[in-house]
């Protein structure tokens, strides 16, 4: 199974149309000393700049960095007004039961550039984003009306409860982040994107 590195690594070579089977272990070697602990949008733009000067693709570079500063720099300017009250609190969750809350720097990174504030508070949250690839998930998500800890909440009077079902959504910084950032820019604030990602990478639930 490959881990966590070995996937990002494979993920941006594959964006400069690069086999790291045809790469020298000299320069693979020196790509995976890169730290790859990406956090912020910063991170991933250097880690991508990093990689694309090792394998000599000075010219790719450009158009891969100017995709990544483009995608972040059209969110925060749409959000760049919005307050902190038209902010959404947002809990993401991993599993629903028993409830496992996502607290992952990358994701709540994502959150705030898209347009929200997280939160690991149930009763704080204004919209519920279930991460999860699982079938029985979507079976599961009416479940939690029976929980008074949820029932009364702002996210599930509102039907602001979504359903990510992306298959390791977020789980890996940088791998598609492009797309993650989307994802939740058009869940998190509809009025100002659309990317036409619902009923493909998202879907929204009507529990009331």
């Amino acid at each position: 199974m490959q881990s966590n590195q070995e996937i990002l690594v494979e993920a941006i070579l594959n964006q400069y149309e690069v086999d790291q089977a045809h790469l020298p272990q000299e320069i693979l070697d020196k790509i995976y000393a890169i730290p790859a602990d990406l956090v912020t949008s910063d991170d991933i733009i250097n880690y991508t700049k990093c990689v694309g000067q090792l394998i000599n693709k000075d010219d790719k570079i450009a158009e891969l960095l100017e995709v990544l500063e483009d995608d972040v720099h059209i969110i925060t300017h749409k959000l760049k007004f919005i307050t902190a009250n038209d902010r959404p609190k947002v809990i993401i969750l991993d599993d629903i039961n028993p409830t496992i809350i996502n607290t992952s720097k990358y994701l709540q990174s994502c959150i705030t550039i898209a347009g929200g504030i997280p939160t690991n508070s149930i009763a704080d949250a204004d919209k519920v984003i279930i991460i999860n690839a699982e079938e029985m998930t979507v079976a599961q998500v009416p479940s939690l009306l029976s929980d008074p800890n949820w029932a009364d909440s702002n996210a599930v009077n509102l039907n602001q409860v979504f359903l990510i079902n992306t298959k390791g959504f977020g789980k890996i910084a940088g791998q598609n982040y492009c797309v993650e950032l989307e994802t939740l820019a058009e869940i998190l604030q509809p009025k100002y994107f659309f990317y036409g990602l619902e009923g493909n990478t998202w879907l929204q639930f009507q529990l009331k």
